[in-house]
């Protein structure tokens, strides 16, 4: 097994900044992009239409950068806040933006000239629903879901203490990564339900493995995955007995699926965004299989630290 950082190759460490509405400060809670009338308006000059709409354009491209820059700023900040927090150190102002947002002050889009085009809308990113709907039309496949987020905590911090992790480990991951109060079906860009919110990526639950981290698992740890959920199914009969041993094939089958490729992140990457890879990533959602999936990234990553030094 070769060694994978937290987000495995992916561009470096995505944390999921989860924050109270009482975190964030009065300069912070100007909406994001507001265009703000200036004291001194743009006054127009005589000019050609082209010369005008060249005006505008770079007038628009410097307040969108100067926005952008504040607001990454504001995220900076919060996070610096939030590790504070963590560590019980006394906040100080300069631990806040004081500024507000930046204001546009440029000339407005001139009405009779042609429209600007428009960028292209983001990619969709697939949610939970499309996950499902795969589990279910290629392996014909529901994940048996939690009555209560206690009860996949239990299992996940059961799962992790066999496997050898320590408390600090699992709840600073879970910190790190959930912002400390993440459900095991949160994905990253839909912590709260704002009108708005959109995914940002796949990333799921309580150490949001992306649908790559899903496939990879299953491929390279797929036989620890049945081979624990056979230990659970021993001793038991009825329905239960049942649901686990359906599970078990199902954990096969998707193993299979998953081994179709080269064991490269890169081709793992491209199968998961298929609609059989988003199938298997549905089952982060199962009540024991997700936690497998879950200790075992974290598992990997301890690893990989360790090995890093």
């Amino acid at each position: 097994m070769r060694p994978r950082s937290i987000r495995d190759r992916r561009g470096g460490l995505l944390v999921a900044l989860l924050l109270s509405s009482s975190e964030v400060g009065a300069a912070e809670m100007i909406t994001l992009g507001q265009e703000q009338t200036s004291a001194a308006p743009f006054v127009a000059q005589a000019m050609p239409e082209d010369q005008r709409l060249d005006e505008y354009i770079r007038a628009r491209q410097k307040f969108d950068d100067d926005s952008g820059r504040y607001w990454a700023l504001i995220v900076e900040k919060r996070r610096n806040r939030m590790a504070k927090r963590r560590n019980n150190e006394v906040m100080r102002i300069d631990d806040y933006v004081l500024a507000q947002p930046p204001v546009y002050t440029g000339p407005p889009r001139p009405a009779d000239l042609p429209q600007i085009p428009q960028r292209a809308p983001p990619e969709y990113v697939p949610v939970i629903a499309d996950f499902l709907k795969s589990a279910a039309q290629y392996f014909n496949f529901a994940p048996e879901r939690p009555l209560h987020e206690i009860d996949y905590k239990r299992e996940y911090a059961r799962v992790a203490a066999s496997a050898g992790l320590t408390k600090e480990q699992v709840v600073r991951i879970y910190g790190f990564e959930s912002g400390g109060n993440g459900t095991y079906d949160v994905q990253a860009g839909l912590e709260y339900p704002t009108p708005h919110a959109r995914a940002i990526n796949t990333a799921l639950g309580y150490n949001q493995l992306l649908n790559t981290n899903s496939v990879e698992l299953m491929a390279e740890d797929g036989e620890q995955f049945v081979q624990a959920l056979e230990r659970k199914a021993r001793g038991l009969t009825g329905s239960y007995r049942r649901i686990l041993e359906n599970k078990i094939r199902v954990v096969k089958a998707m193993i299979q699926f998953c081994r179709t490729v080269p064991d490269q992140w890169s081709e793992h990457d491209k199968l998961a965004n298929t609609p059989q890879g988003l199938g298997v990533h549905a089952m982060i959602l199962d009540v024991d299989v997700g936690p497998l999936l879950q200790a075992q990234k974290l598992v990997n990553s301890v690893v990989f630290a360790r090995n890093r030094g």
